[in-house]
């Protein structure tokens, strides 16, 4: 039986996701309220594939040289945090993808069922938070135990400086989330269920992912070999701009989302920005992890 390695199952949800994009129906009230037509909303569904398909490459590449890279090391000191590692990348590359296609299938049942509608929106946004945060939590696990095994003293994180600036952010995120939800209603939650399923997790998870940058960070401090330690600061600096990118969408969302809603061509325009951004943040953590394959070889 073929294995499904992280590139073939790339390849089967990509296949999969595409056909559903182009082959389903346009959502009719996605279409009446861009105000266009059922052919520029599908030229624009197929312009927005190519930055997505891009990340999910990346996602899946980097996946499967962690994998690579962490298999032989399973019976060394650091062969456990390079595991968890490779978990957290793996759940991040199926979160990235799975819900895309979850949301197709939703937004097609919605639109022969209009009482459905909610519901899918409120699933949406739970599959594209709780698998992230799983993945955050998962590198973040790998990323401190890879530090524990450092030899010699490691300087420890000073959160008299790092506690204010994530307090204010966290402030302004919510406050923008919540004015958002009594503006618009479009997360279709309760105010507390919105703070605890939806804030909480975004902001969890963006703490944890920081973290994991500041302990690889820290790691490649102490290890030898340049090429080595380019590779964790390359991973690390991919994950920053990943989390920066998830910000940035969280943001635009609450802050412009519904004003930008009606226009297509900024929409597009706003979406391509911030998926480059990531794609950026993806395509480092891949030449990271590519360099480490090299330096396994040397």
């Amino acid at each position: 039986m073929t294995k499904l390695t992280p590139m073939r199952w790339f390849v089967i949800l990509a296949a999969i996701t595409i056909g559903l994009a182009l082959g389903l129906p346009p959502d009719p009230h996605a279409v009446q309220q861009l105000h266009t037509s059922s052919t520029a909303y599908r030229v624009a569904v197929a312009a927005l594939l190519i930055p997505y398909v891009i990340i999910w490459y990346f996602s899946f590449y980097t996946f499967a040289k962690l994998q690579e890279y962490s298999t032989p090391l399973k019976d060394t000191k650091d062969g456990a945090a390079f595991q968890k590692i490779t978990t957290g990348m793996g759940v991040l590359a199926f979160s990235l993808v799975i819900p895309t296609a979850l949301s197709l299938i939703l937004s097609a049942i919605a639109v022969h069922n209009s009482g459905f509608r909610t519901a899918a929106i409120i699933i949406n946004n739970y599959a594209g938070i709780f698998p992230g945060l799983t993945a955050c939590l998962l590198l973040y696990n790998g990323a401190r135990a890879l530090l524990r095994t450092a030899k010699g003293g490691v300087e420890k994180l000073d959160l008299r400086w790092h506690i204010p600036w994530f307090l204010l952010f966290s402030i302004a995120f919510s406050h923008l989330t919540i004015e958002n939800h009594y503006r618009w209603h479009p997360y279709h939650l309760s105010l507390w269920l919105l703070i605890a399923t939806f804030i909480t997790p975004y902001l969890y998870a963006w703490m944890l992912g920081l973290l994991s940058v500041y302990d690889l960070n820290l790691y490649a401090k102490t290890v030898s070999g340049s090429l080595y330690r380019q590779a964790i600061k390359r991973f690390a600096i991919g994950i920053r701009v990943v989390i920066a990118a998830s910000i940035a969408i969280q943001f635009v969302n609450v802050t412009l989302g519904q004003r930008i809603g009606k226009s297509l061509g900024v929409i597009l325009l706003v979406d391509y920005v911030l998926l480059i951004i990531a794609i950026i943040g993806l395509g480092l953590m891949a030449l990271g992890t590519k360099k480490l394959k090299q330096f396994e070889g040397i």
